[in-house]
């Protein structure tokens, strides 16, 4: 099958890598903050268990003095 390359054609490819290109790399930073977002999520729950625990032994310090 013959391509007919209609005037402007180039220009229309071109804008549709640079749009799939700039996709890629919106996806990309998509999945970097989801996975920071997730690190600071298992980072922020050990710190609460943390504070918890240490709130728990000072309630029951508390207690027995």
């Amino acid at each position: 099958m013959d391509r007919v390359l209609l005037v402007g054609a180039e220009g229309v490819q071109s804008a549709a890598r640079q749009l799939r290109e700039s996709a890629n790399d919106m996806r990309r930073a998509a999945e970097s903050i989801a996975s920071e977002n997730e690190r600071q999520r298992a980072f922020l729950d050990d710190w609460l268990q943390r504070l918890a625990g240490a709130f728990e032994d000072h309630a029951t310090m508390l207690r027995q003095s």
